[in-house]
């Protein structure tokens, strides 16, 4: 088993954690790009709503029926997802003429493309037990990052969708039983991959072999990266409300758990769209009918539905900077409700639509490039937490610092201290905790008794659903 190495990078952003700020999202709006299908699911289009435009290009090129599509670099990634098993590269200048397409293998169905810079892009699979590496124009294989130990009993991990924080890739593994309907096979993970070297990181030291993060939930769907976090929209069992929003920690690869539930949803939830590190949007369905709902993370709550939505499907929703988008696919007795909603993303008051789109929209992506989050930022510490590690005083220290931590509630608590390279140092508390406020105390020396170097370490407390960490500088 080996152990995963914190970068340097992160303990410097937790040292400027104080005064970095979340990376605002850019306040205008920008070209959008839209995968159409028909209501029968057989033929598939694409749509362009450019910036400033009261109507869309339609029928600008045909795809296939199932697409989602990604931007990089001022180009648009298609992923023709199951039967055509292709990533088509478009220039939104001229999306009629396609500058290159390529085949990721017969049969793989092509879930998402994180194209990684000019050189390197993953692709997950959901029929097979690996990512693939790959030249992003060319489709040239550059390698295969393998997920068998993430698969249950068919053999397959069901890798889904990906969202970057630093030089770290979440992947949604979903684990769906295939004899049952699709229903989740016992846990969900995100697995965590080092952007640099394709290797697998250990979300869990403690654990026999390489740990994903398990998640409080089941069945991944959305991921998007806000500074430090990444939030997940679960789905969990299609026969239950037992999914949510989710949150997960991207510095201590932990769960925070579900901080929305689909209970509080009315319904079953299916895509994310962030307007702030702690307000978003998903859809609550209890088929046929759907709705598109804000939530709060910090207060963990539902606002009311959005008006002017048909009720009908709605597979996509997007923030373009003061905007959301909605993709609503209208109903059977309104058809001619299919189109782009436009709401004030900081409200949710209706602004504009529904635009027509030729076909009903299917995924939306706004051409734009995505933040790239590579510090602690405000958006942690925005997220309630069920305990809290406090202030090490005195820091910097010599013989010895006090560690204060809050436990809400009796749990299982893990107190440890690594050093800036992620490697275990010193294990303060292992155990059943009772509620209230501890402290404990770092004499500055390793399991092993020896006195540690001067430097900078990472104190993380982890709980159930939960992690926090802080740094403390040791002075000799």
């Amino acid at each position: 088993m080996s152990r995963h190495r914190l970068p340097h990078r992160l303990v410097v952003g937790l040292l400027l954690a104080a005064a970095w700020a979340a990376v605002p999202a850019p306040a205008g709006a920008a070209d959008v790009f839209v995968a159409t299908t028909s209501a029968d699911y057989g033929t598939g289009s694409i749509a362009l709503l450019r910036d400033g435009a009261a109507a869309a290009e339609t029928n600008v090129l045909t795809i296939h029926s199932d697409a989602v599509a990604r931007y990089f670099g001022g180009y648009v990634y298609v992923v023709n997802r199951a039967g055509q098993d292709n990533i088509l590269l478009l220039d939104p200048a001229a999306p009629r003429s396609p500058r290159g397409q390529y085949s990721v293998g017969n049969g793989t169905n092509p879930q998402d493309i994180l194209v990684l810079g000019p050189d390197k892009a993953y692709v997950t699979l959901h029929e097979r037990d690996y990512i693939l590496v790959v030249e992003p124009r060319t489709g040239t294989e550059l390698g295969r990052i393998d997920l068998g130990l993430f698969a249950d009993a068919d053999g397959l991990p069901e890798a889904a969708t990906m969202a970057r924080v630093g030089n770290r890739v979440f992947v949604g593994i979903q684990r769906l039983d295939r004899t049952a309907y699709w229903e989740p096979a016992g846990d969900s993970y995100l697995a965590v991959i080092d952007a640099e070297t394709d290797a697998l990181i250990d979300a869990d030291p403690t654990a026999a072999g390489v740990q994903g993060v398990r998640l409080a939930a089941t069945n991944p769907g959305a991921l998007q990266a806000v500074g430090s976090l990444v939030i997940v929209q679960a789905v969990g069992s299609y026969m239950a409300l037992d999914g949510g929003i989710e949150v997960v920690d991207a510095s201590t690869l932990a769960s925070r758990g579900l901080l929305v539930t689909e209970e509080q949803l009315g319904g079953q939830c299916d895509g994310l769209a962030m307007a702030s590190p702690t307000r978003g949007y998903t859809t609550a369905a209890t088929w046929p009918d759907h709705r598109v709902v804000p939530f709060d993370l910090s207060a963990r709550t539902v606002g009311a539905a959005l008006q002017r939505h048909s009720g009908g499907y709605t597979p996509s929703l997007a923030v373009d900077g003061d905007r959301l988008l909605v993709a609503d696919r209208g109903t059977a007795a309104n058809p001619n409700a299919a189109g782009l909603l436009v709401y004030d993303a900081a409200t949710g008051a209706y602004l504009a639509g529904p635009i027509s789109t030729g076909l009903p929209p299917n995924h939306i992506t706004v051409l734009r490039e995505a933040p790239s989050y590579t510090a602690v930022t405000d958006a942690a510490a925005a997220v309630p937490r069920d305990c809290r590690l406090e202030t090490a005083y005195p820091n910097p220290f010599n013989a010895g610092t006090c560690i204060p931590y809050t436990v809400t509630s009796t749990a299982w608590v893990s107190l440890t201290v690594r050093d800036a390279l992620g490697q275990l140092v010193r294990t303060l508390v292992q155990g059943q905790t009772t509620a209230g406020r501890h402290l404990a105390i770092w004499d500055g020396r390793t399991d092993a008794g020896q006195r540690a170097a001067s430097g900078v370490y990472l104190v993380e407390l982890h709980s159930a659903g939960f992690a926090q960490a802080a740094t403390v500088v040791l002075a000799k």
